[in-house]
């Protein structure tokens, strides 16, 4: 019995698109060429950039191996791009944080205010001192570095300009260097990612409440100890506290909350938990406790340098900054840890708003 003879494929048959290096797309706009009869040995074909098709390619085209794979795209360290979940979890925080910075307003334009009127009272004096100084027109002109400037009043402006924005650029910063960081981790964002994808209930903002509530007077109870032993807040001196309405305090202080919160609860907290979990084959240490414990430490030195840069003596800076490490880092980045950045974001706006009110009945 004759054996069927096999149908030779026509000379124009089309090849593995991946052995050209092109794509489909650009495969089916363009009709392929015959290749030239009488060539006894195939010549490697090249892509449209002119470059040799890569191995796999070429196993493609003759067929050997398995099905070619595309060649892999580099991974891109930015994750935050538009139109991704990241990005809105990104702009979500760029809100919490300037809404905290504008909740300073009223405590810092009543600083600028109460220093603007001791130069406004002093001006007159210090002009006229400079004037008995330099009395001839060309030797106050010669020293016109020297003389005293007349005090402007301050304006809402001058605190977006001067002071508001540098906090918001600061914390925006470290917002999107902490979420990248945190997306390569087990750490997590759960209630913005399920309110982004139209999977958060009622239950989970009950969840939010439920947790937050708690640990937020378990933040408050360090600093009202601390306030107990160093009769001082920490930043600003107890005799300054009792001029000042205790609102605008609770303002300023969810402010430094969410600031110190993005820097060393979200930013350093997930880095260090990236950077050991990564070497854990060297480092032997549980990740999570060790980045809480580091980035307490570190919380503690820089509370530290700003009591002291205020007038502190040095035990109660010390005081001051172990509390407030112990609530802002070990406590909150705990809570982070275990539930989410939100919930430890509401527990440390609930504690330190409430800590001017109960530093009050401590501070008379």
């Amino acid at each position: 019995m004759a054996k069927k003879k096999k149908k030779k494929k026509p000379g124009g048959a089309r090849k593995s698109t991946y052995a050209k290096g092109k794509r489909v797309e650009e495969e089916e706009a363009k009709p392929l060429k015959r290749p030239a009869s009488g060539a006894g040995v195939k010549t490697p074909e090249k892509t449209a950039g002119g470059a040799e098709p890569s191995k796999g390619s070429k196993a493609a085209a003759s067929g050997k191996g398995s099905k070619a794979e595309p060649a892999p795209q580099a991974v891109q360290w930015n994750v935050v791009r538009r139109g991704t979940l990241e990005m809105k979890v990104f702009t979500a925080l760029l809100v919490i944080i300037g809404v905290a910075v504008l909740f300073t307003y009223p405590l810092a334009i009543q600083d600028a205010n109460t220093t603007y009127n001791q130069l406004k009272k002093s001006y007159p004096t210090d002009l006229k001192k400079f004037q008995e100084k330099y009395k001839t027109p060309a030797e106050q002109k010669a020293h016109a570095s020297a003389k005293p400037v007349a005090p402007k009043k301050p304006t809402f402006g001058d605190f977006l300009l001067y002071q508001a924005l540098f906090l918001f650029i600061q914390g925006a910063l470290f917002a999107f260097i902490g979420l990248n960081v945190q997306r390569r981790t087990d750490l997590q964002t759960p209630l913005f990612d399920k309110a982004f994808t139209g999977g958060a209930t009622s239950r989970d903002y009950a969840d939010l409440f439920k947790w937050s509530v708690p640990f937020g007077l378990a933040v408050l109870a360090p600093a009202v100890a601390s306030t107990l032993i160093g009769k001082s807040l920490g930043f600003v001196k107890g005799s300054e506290f009792k001029k000042t309405p205790a609102w605008k305090f609770s303002l300023s202080y969810v402010n430094i909350a969410i600031n110190n919160e993005i820097l060393f609860t979200f930013l350093i907290v997930s880095a260090l938990v990236y950077v050991f979990v990564k070497y854990n084959d060297r480092v032997h240490l549980e990740p999570h406790w060790t980045a809480i414990v580091i980035a307490s430490l570190l919380h503690f030195g820089y509370i530290y340098w700003i009591s002291k840069s205020a007038g502190e003596t040095a035990a109660t800076s010390v005081v001051g900054a172990a509390f407030l490490a112990l609530s802002l880092v070990t406590v909150l980045g705990y809570l982070y840890w275990r539930k989410g950045l939100e919930y430890s974001l509401l527990a440390g706006v609930i504690g330190f708003g409430l800590y001017p009110f109960v530093a009050r009945l401590i501070i008379k």
